[in-house]
């Protein structure tokens, strides 16, 4: 069973312009809402169902595509939403991403290309193997936020250390070590849970592992996998 086109909500106050654009959206298969400004969409957004992309003008009434940015950078909601930025103005002095803005005259081919890699990137099939351009980082001003490399907010946690474990569970340290120790490259492997384990620990645990009791402990253990995975304990 094929998977169903993500829903875009289109915040445009031409008029024409959005129809064209619901158009071509759906002529792609897209799910497409249309709002002629800022504040229509954002009642949108949270009454209805959550897009998934949203593209946006920034010349409206009401509440403008900028306006509608601000309020953006506050609402948690509104940060999970990828935006793609319509407008004839240009992006200088905006802060809008490179790849999250483009120009009007919209050109048709470039907008779909526009959209499939902004929605690839927000939302990284889980099951695959992390692409060089797909890391997730810690937000420099919010360590309680996560980005993709393609700027876009990805993710919500609880503290830091949380934020730091899922980026590191992302970025493949898990699923490294789970293929290590399929393979039997036992080091390896258990260098990776380490790396991923010591998130969840306090300084003082750090501490052991760093010494001569904790690398025992994790010889130990490294034998254990080896058994358990039908390989001769490497000798130490």
């Amino acid at each position: 069973m094929s998977r169903s086109k993500p829903r875009i909500l289109v915040a445009e106050n031409d008029e024409s312009s959005l129809k064209v654009l619901l158009d071509l959206l759906e002529s792609e298969g897209y799910e497409a809402t249309g709002s002629v400004n800022g504040a229509d969409a954002l009642q949108k957004i949270r009454n209805g169902k959550r897009p998934d992309l949203i593209l946006l003008d920034l010349d409206m009434p009401i509440l403008s595509g900028t306006e509608f940015l601000t309020v953006r950078e506050s609402d948690p909601l509104l940060l999970m939403i990828p935006v793609i930025v319509l407008s004839g103005m240009t992006n200088e002095g905006l802060n809008i991403p490179p790849n999250s803005f483009l120009a009007k005259p919209v050109n048709a081919e470039k907008l779909k290309g526009l959209i499939e890699r902004v929605l690839d990137e927000a939302d990284p099939d889980p099951e695959r193997r992390p692409r060089a351009s797909e890391p997730w980082a810690v937000d420099e001003k919010r360590a309680s936020l996560l980005r993709n490399s393609f700027g876009q907010a990805v993710a919500f946690v609880a503290s830091e250390r949380e934020a730091r474990r899922v980026v590191a569970a992302i970025n493949g340290v898990s699923r490294l070590s789970t293929e290590a120790l399929e393979q039997g490259i036992i080091d390896k492997g258990l260098e990776c849970l380490y790396q991923l384990h010591r998130y969840d620990t306090d300084e003082s645990y750090r501490r052991q592992v760093a010494g001569a009791d904790g690398r025992a402990s994790l010889m130990t253990r490294r034998d254990e996998i080896a058994r358990m995975l039908g390989f001769a304990p490497p000798t130490h």
